[in-house]
């Protein structure tokens, strides 16, 4: 896929989830950030401008890494290329919006949770927003799966996700239901602080989006 097809796309994330995240970050007072996930790092740039707190950003896809490093400056985000980059216990909070759905294995799971772990300071916190595994059937404003509910319980299966209110941009991810999302966060050495269930737009039932806030301990 091309990930400027993907970064253009008309989804809501920034309208629905990115202020819940940000107001999160205000409140936390964080020093440092690391935005794990960056894409064309628009939210690590509002992140950088809003809070005046110094950002790191890391996108796995080379494409989004360069999307990003053509919007931005060192003097703003600190981006980096690859996961040895990031440091260990630099940071008091991270964030990852729409991420954790792209890890396609249970030993992928636990290796990016890992490395967010490690990257954290103790009582560093961890708000990863995904697309609500419970109701990854239903239609909503910008997304649609092909994804069966009765397969809920079989994590790592994978499904197609059609991106924006036309359904412009194809993607696959991969179903990890709830009670696998806060075993491998716990496994990876987080405690659950809270969840967030984010309404779709006025007038449209279910919640399609998932805030989860870990504290690392």
């Amino acid at each position: 896929m091309d990930p400027s097809a993907y970064v253009d796309s008309d989804d809501n994330r920034g309208d629905i989830v990115f202020p819940w995240i940000r107001q999160r970050l205000v409140e936390l007072k964080p020093e440092c950030v690391l935005d794990y996930g960056c894409g064309d790092a628009r939210f690590a740039l509002a992140i950088a401008y809003g809070l005046q707190t110094e950002v790191w950003a890391y996108d796995r896809d080379p494409g989004m890494r360069e999307q990003a490093r053509r919007q931005t400056t060192s003097a703003e985000i600190k981006l980096l290329d690859k996961i040895p980059e990031i440091p260990a216990g630099r940071f008091d909070a991270a964030f990852m919006l729409g991420v954790w759905m792209c890890w396609q294995s249970e030993a992928e799971c636990l290796e990016n949770l890992t490395v967010l772990a490690q990257a954290l300071k103790a009582g560093g916190h961890l708000i990863a927003s995904v697309t609500h595994p419970c109701f990854r059937d239903r239609p909503f404003a910008t997304y649609r799966t092909d994804f069966d509910m009765a397969h809920y319980l079989e994590n790592g299966k994978p499904f197609h996700v059609q991106v924006g209110r036309k359904g412009q941009v194809e993607i696959t991810d991969t179903h990890w239901n709830l009670e696998a999302m806060l075993q491998q966060a716990s496994a990876a050495g987080f405690r659950l602080v809270t969840l967030k269930e984010h309404a779709d737009e006025a007038g449209r039932p279910y919640p399609p989006w998932l805030s989860v806030v870990l504290e690392r301990m």
